[in-house]
């Protein structure tokens, strides 16, 4: 019964991890064809008459800051330096206790103002607020702590003037071009795309490939960031794309947000009840929209928006990928409502059970899946050569999906060197054995930690750098 037993486990594992790269190979073919359209659609595109038009809908830049002094200098310039017409610029400083509102004082020239506060959403008290004197279009709101990104985001939006928002982060370095790319399709039909966002690039230290040397730009040489650029590729160019195409978006990421600024009144502004609020949001958007029968579409483009910082060490990769995993559980298990049911769309009938299939079961079945074949050469089922093979089978198929999101990414930006393109084709087939086992147990420790009922956000811990002035 024993050998049964673990040999049905066996066979049913295969079978998941059939199921899901079979589906992750679907994604692929439609995104290419995403990729394709936004591609030519780009390079049509005159943005000098965008950026000069009348009609180019203004947009309010949300960003959250807690504790960013060591970036400010190189984030403060990204910000500023981006083409758009008309845009205001709301950073809230979220109750910091070093010296980011100092550092803003120093680098924006703060002046005390009173600026009307709608009151839109409940937040925590605010301090104070102040205008930049070298840059009249930025504010910046002083507020108590709220325990996340969330509650200031929600203060952002409370101050925000204008018809569409755009949710950033404080420590990403953003593109020239990034709301020009973005907004260019908004503008075409502002009535049913409610949200947008972009490729989001990591780096351990994205301020050293802001403005790169002439030619392409290089990928970082470590094999963490090297297999987070990996996963980064695959999520915004494999799936994302695919997601848009479908029109049903599962995550807008919170590095770069486009979001209608009515709709995201409606459903009453950020959560902070739970881990992290993109993927949440997202959620909500469509549940609220496929609930009132609204016509609607949420976005996703191929294109270069940002460059944001990830972990440089295991401990802080860990601490990462668990907060993203417990936010997935923590937004699946809230709305399950809509897992499988007509009247939520492509959203319910599609993305939801894909959703539930390749990311909020997947811890289960990865340990079940180690174990069961470990138990299986153990009682001598197979021996360890066929298990070897497996582990093949799955490199080879995860490689390939390496290969298609560099493709993608090489034909969308041409943003890199083809030979740093290579190296990461190179190391796709160990990160089977390298990188996966790091997000097993991430996930493994965000199950418990859901379970446990723990709701905190959990900030990225800074790489180490040198603080640097404007």
């Amino acid at each position: 019964m024993l050998r049964a037993l673990v040999s049905g486990v066996t066979d049913v594992c295969i079978a998941y991890l059939v199921l899901v790269y079979a589906g992750y190979a679907f994604l692929v073919i439609f995104a290419a064809l995403d990729n394709a359209i936004r591609n030519r659609e780009a390079n049509a595109e005159n943005f000098d008459a965008l950026e000069s038009s009348r009609f180019t809908i203004p947009v309010s830049l949300l960003v959250p800051m807690f504790n960013e002094a060591d970036v400010l200098g190189h984030v403060l310039p990204s910000l500023r330096g981006l083409r758009y017409p008309e845009l205001e610029i709301i950073i809230v400083d979220d109750g910091s206790t070093d010296d980011t509102l100092a550092r803003l004082q120093e680098e924006l020239e703060l002046e005390p103002v009173v600026r009307f506060e709608r009151r839109v959403v409940e937040t925590e008290p605010v301090r104070g607020t102040y205008r930049s004197r070298v840059d009249p279009r930025i504010l910046v709101v002083s507020k108590e702590n709220g325990g996340g990104k969330a509650d200031a985001n929600n203060c952002a939006l409370n101050y925000a003037r204008y018809r569409y928002v755009c949710c950033l982060d404080g420590d990403t370095i953003y593109m020239p071009d990034a709301l020009l790319n973005t907004m260019r399709l908004v503008v075409r039909d502002p009535k049913r795309i409610v949200g947008a966002t972009g490729h989001i690039a990591v780096a351990t230290r994205p301020e050293q490939l802001a403005a790169p040397p002439p030619g392409r730009a290089q990928i970082e040489n470590g094999w963490i960031s090297n297999f987070q650029h990996m996963e980064y590729l695959r999520a915004f160019l494999n799936n994302r794309l695919a997601w848009s195409r479908f029109n049903f978006m599962l995550c807008s990421s919170g590095a770069f947000a486009i979001w209608r600024r009515d709709v995201l009144e409606e459903v009453g502004g950020f959560s902070r009840d739970f881990s992290c609020e993109d993927i949440e949001m997202t959620f909500r958007v469509h549940d609220h929209m496929r609930r009132l029968g609204r016509d609607y579409r949420i976005i996703s483009l191929p294109e270069i928006v940002a460059r944001t910082e990830g972990p440089a060490t295991l401990r802080g990769l860990i601490a990462q990928r668990e907060r993203w995993q417990r936010v997935t559980l923590e937004t699946m298990g809230h709305y399950r409502r809509a897992l499988g049911r007509p009247r939520y769309g492509a959203f319910g009938l599609v993305g939801m059970p894909f959703f539930l299939l390749s990311e909020a079961l997947a811890p289960a079945v990865e340990v079940t899946a180690f174990a069961s074949l470990a138990a299986g050469v153990a009682l001598h089922l197979f021996d360890w050569r066929l298990y070897l093979v497996y582990l093949a089978t799955m490199a080879f198929a995860n490689a390939v999906l390496t290969v298609g999101a560099v493709l993608m990414e090489d034909i969308s930006t041409r943003a890199y060197r083809l030979s740093h393109l290579a190296r990461l084709i190179a190391l796709s087939p160990l990160e089977v054995v390298l990188y996966r086992p790091v997000l097993v147990v991430a996930r493994l420790r965000a199950v418990r930690s859901w379970l446990g009922g723990d709701r905190s956000w959990g900030k990225l811990e800074r790489n180490v750098r040198a603080v640097t002035s404007t």
